[in-house]
C-alpha cells in the first residue's frame, strides 16, 4: 500500500510539473507578435517594429532569481518631467541583480539593425543593454554599465565591456531618453547612442560570445533587454534587415 501511495504521488508531481510546463509555454506562445516577422515582414528595408504600445506582444519576462518584472505600462511619466505627455512603454523593473525580458520570435543572425529608446528611470547601472546574436555567437551590448560610466560589447577575446578594445566612458543622465542602435554584418559590429557611434568593431579574427553568469534565455531567444540594478523604461524597439554593403544613413 505504501508502495502505490508513492507511485501515485510520484505521478500526481509529474502530471502538475508537465501541466505547469504547458501553461509557462502557452503564455510565451500567446506573447508571439501576431506578424512572424521572420522574414516575411521585411520588405525592401523596411522598419518592423517590436513594440505593439499596447503590450508585451512578443516579449516573455524573465525569472532570473531576485530580478525585478518586466511589464507593459501604459501610460508612463518621468518624475522628473510630470507634465509630459503619458508614453506607453515595455518597464524592467528593478531587482536585486540583473532583471530582463526576452523576444520570443527567433533573431536574425547576420545583416540586420536593431534600435531602441529608452531611459534609466532609476538605479546607478545599465537599465537597456540589449543581447544579440552574430552569426552563431551572442554579445550584449551595454550601454552605461559598471555604476553607470561604461559602454561597449561583452564579450570580445574573452573580456568584457569594460577592459576590451570597445570600451568607452558613457555616463548616461536619468530620466531622459537615449536611442540605441546596434548593426551587424559580415565583418563589423557597430553601435550608436544617439548621434555617436561608440562601436566600430572588426570581428575577423575575434573570438565572440557572452561574459560569464549571462542568462542562459539569450542564447535560447537570441535577442534579451536587460537591466542591471537599474529600471528602465523602452518607448520603441524595431529591426530591420540591411543588404550587406549597404551604408548607415547619414544623420542630419
Amino acid at each position: 500500500m505504501k508502495n502505490w501511495t508513492k507511485i501515485c504521488l510520484t505521478a500526481a508531481l509529474a502530471a502538475w510539473t508537465f501541466a505547469g510546463l504547458g501553461i509557462a509555454d502557452a503564455e510565451a506562445q500567446a506573447r508571439r507578435a501576431k506578424v512572424p516577422y521572420e522574414y516575411t515582414a521585411f520588405e525592401g528595408t523596411n522598419w518592423v517594429t517590436m513594440f505593439d504600445g499596447k503590450s508585451m506582444t512578443g516579449w516573455m519576462p524573465l525569472e532570473l532569481g531576485g530580478s525585478g518584472p518586466a511589464e507593459f505600462e501604459a501610460d508612463f511619466v518621468p518624475d522628473k518631467t510630470p507634465d509630459a505627455k503619458p508614453t506607453p512603454i515595455l518597464r524592467v523593473n528593478r531587482g536585486d541583480m540583473l532583471s530582463g525580458m526576452a523576444w520570443t520570435n527567433g533573431p536574425v543572425r547576420m545583416n540586420y539593425e536593431i534600435e531602441w529608446e529608452a531611459m534609466r528611470v532609476d538605479g546607478n547601472d545599465f537599465f537597456a543593454a540589449m543581447s544579440f546574436p552574430v552569426k552563431d555567437d551572442y554579445v550584449t551590448f551595454i550601454p552605461s554599465g559598471w555604476g553607470g560610466s561604461v559602454g561597449g560589447i561583452s564579450s570580445v577575446d574573452g573580456h568584457d565591456a569594460s577592459e576590451n578594445e570597445t570600451s568607452s566612458f558613457l555616463p548616461l543622465d536619468d530620466q531622459k531618453w537615449y536611442k540605441f542602435k546596434v548593426r551587424v554584418t559580415e565583418k563589423k559590429i557597430e553601435c550608436w547612442v544617439d548621434e555617436k557611434r561608440i562601436v566600430n568593431l572588426l570581428t575577423e579574427g575575434k573570438e565572440l560570445g557572452l561574459r560569464p553568469g549571462s542568462p542562459a534565455e539569450i542564447k535560447r531567444y537570441g535577442i534579451v533587454c536587460t537591466a542591471y540594478r537599474a529600471t528602465g523604461a523602452i518607448k520603441s524597439i524595431k529591426m530591420r534587415k540591411i543588404v550587406p554593403g549597404d551604408k548607415p544613413a547619414e544623420k542630419k
